[in-house]
Formats: C-alpha cells, sequence, structure tokens
C-alpha cells in the first residue's frame, strides 16, 4: 500500500516537474536546513542507501543543476541546492501535499487516523530500540 501511494504521488510529481523520487527525497532532505546544504555523509545517514547509489543519484542531480557538490577545507564533501533545485523543489512541494490528500488523507476517518498514529509510534519506538 505504501508503495503504490507513494508512487502515485511520485507519478504526479515526476509529470509535473521532472523530479524523480530520488531527486525529491535529496532535495527535501536539504531544504531541512538553513543554508540548504548537507554534507555527504549526512545525507548517506539519513536516506540509508548504498554509498555507489547516492553517488550516481547526486552526480545526475548535478548534472541537472539541482545541486552542487563543494569540497570544504576538511575535505569534506558538502551537498548544496541551487536555485534551480529550490525552483524544482519549490513546484513539487504542493503536489506532494495534494497527493497525500488525494491518495491517503481523504479516505481515513479521525479514528483511522488516530490508530495509525498510535501503530506508527509502536513501530518507530520498536525500530529505535533495535538500532540500540
Amino acid at each position: 500500500m505504501a508503495e503504490i501511494t507513494s508512487g502515485r504521488i511520485v507519478q504526479d510529481i515526476t509529470r509535473s516537474t521532472g523530479l524523480s523520487k530520488a531527486d525529491f527525497i535529496v532535495l527535501m532532505e536539504l531544504s531541512q536546513a538553513e543554508d540548504r546544504c548537507r554534507r555527504q555523509r549526512e545525507l548517506l545517514d539519513y536516506l540509508e542507501w548504498d554509498k555507489t547509489r547516492l553517488s550516481h543519484q547526486l552526480t545526475r542531480m548535478a548534472a541537472r543543476g539541482l545541486i552542487e557538490r563543494d569540497t570544504n577545507s576538511d575535505k569534506v564533501v558538502v551537498i548544496r541546492m541551487t536555485a534551480e533545485g529550490h525552483a524544482q523543489l519549490s513546484a513539487a512541494r504542493p503536489l506532494h501535499i495534494a497527493g497525500i490528500r488525494q491518495y491517503f488523507l481523504d479516505h481515513l476517518s479521525a479514528d483511522d487516523l488516530a490508530a495509525l498514529q498510535r501503530i506508527t509510534d509502536k513501530l518507530h519506538a520498536a525500530l529505535q530500540d533495535a538500532e540500540n
């Protein structure tokens, strides 16, 4: 169910903006930072992707002008969202929100959402316990 719902939202975003699911996820994470940049290692930890997968994704995004890669004085690779990346993300966000409503929230009652929140909290706690 999660894959189908997510897939439909991504189809809407891709059709309107050209952003892939991976593009959107990376740009969303970069947008959370005040300066719209993250260390590549932080992105890797957040996404839990293979290092090669992230590297290829970032290379594709840089080629399209969505991000820039810089190496700071400590030889740490920093990924920065460009103005183009910001513009694409700004176009995609309303589609993301509309898709969540259309494909998910509009079909659930307040009781359904409360139950889903309880289940999500339990699963999140279990995942955190498994990490420790």
